[in-house]
């Protein structure tokens, strides 16, 4: 049970409208603390169920906030408020539905939250309020241009900080949660990894999943997952394979460790010589850090990735640094 005295005053407000319960914060104890309610059901027990698109249609919350939870960090007797994804495989995109992405994957945004602009859509759910919230999540989550909160940078830049721990271990059983009939199907993008792998053996940016797949198979004794599938016995209480295997084929990440560097990386280039736009990527590394996105669309790609390295500096640090934390 979370400390009422150490929650963060968002998550008091939160739940003292009802919109939340004590056992949905989640923490560390570095003080990170994790509001496991997404946005879309946090106004749904108001029913706050849409919001006006500009154009003058309606859009579901459901199909844009469910995938976006709250998190906050202390900053002196205060806390400091973003937002971080927990997304699954999804086809809205495939079937036409107004919706915000398909790519499964975690990502946590270093730019801060304005909560009020929550709290006044909670209090008074006129149209006005919607649209300034969505103006909000949409600047946190996706709108070029904005700039990191130094507070969020120092934690995640911080190897010894637990939150990118407590975020890799329940991802896992988020995703599970999704499985039907003992299966989950397996992220598109990893599919296509797996084809183009088979097609090209030679090329070892391919082969580094479909071969930590292969070997997480062989050490859990059964085909823990195939080609198209990944097998769960138990949603409720998934093993340390499958544990695994859904963070690889989801995030790309080969250990929580890995996470957690990938993480510190995204943190650590938040500087103002990053900044520069490079001019072959029509963007500099500064955009590309802003929000760390753990996700198996680039997965393939390891260049200049350390944190895919499980030998690398970056990630042998974590693994010193975290010993106990496995999955």
């Amino acid at each position: 049970m979370n400390d009422i005295l150490t929650m963060p005053k968002i998550f008091r407000q939160l739940l003292t409208e009802g919109c939340a319960k004590e056992f949905d914060i989640i923490k560390t104890q570095d003080g990170f603390q994790l509001l496991y309610k997404s946005l879309a059901d946090i106004l749904s027990e108001k029913e706050i169920l849409d919001f006006p698109d500009p154009d003058g249609s309606r859009l579901l919350c459901s199909r844009f906030y469910d995938d976006w939870f709250l998190y906050a960090v202390p900053n002196g007797a205060d806390h400091t408020y973003s937002l971080l994804k927990f997304r699954e495989q999804e086809y809205d995109l495939q079937d036409g539905s107004p919706a915000d992405g398909d790519t499964p994957g975690v990502t946590i945004s270093f730019i801060s939250f304005a909560c009020e602009r929550l709290l006044e859509c909670i209090a008074d759910p006129s149209d006005e309020n919607r649209r300034k919230l969505d103006g909000e999540i949409n600047r946190v989550v996706a709108r070029r241009g904005q700039t990191h909160h130094d507070v969020l940078k120092r934690y995640f830049a911080e190897p010894a900080s637990q939150g990118s721990y407590l975020v890799a271990g329940l991802y896992p059983t988020h995703i599970a949660a999704f499985a039907k009939d003992g299966r989950l199907n397996l992220p598109e993008h990893y599919k296509e990894i797996v084809k183009r792998h088979k097609a090209c053996r030679n090329s070892r940016g391919l082969a580094r999943l479909p071969v930590f797949i292969e070997e997480l198979n062989a050490k859990a004794g059964y085909v823990l997952c195939d080609e198209d599938w990944l097998y769960i016995k138990n949603p409720l209480k998934i093993t340390p394979y499958e544990a695994a295997a859904i963070l690889a084929t989801h995030t790309g990440n080969t250990s929580v460790h890995s996470f957690a560097a990938e993480v510190e990386y995204h943190a650590k280039f938040l500087t103002p010589m990053a900044k520069i736009k490079i001019p072959f990527l029509g963007r500099s590394l500064y955009a590309s850090a802003v929000r760390a996105d753990m996700s198996i669309g680039d997965a393939e790609f390891q260049g200049l990735t350390p944190f895919y390295r499980e030998t690398s500096r970056i990630v042998k640090q974590q693994q010193a640094l975290h010993p106990d934390n496995r999955i």
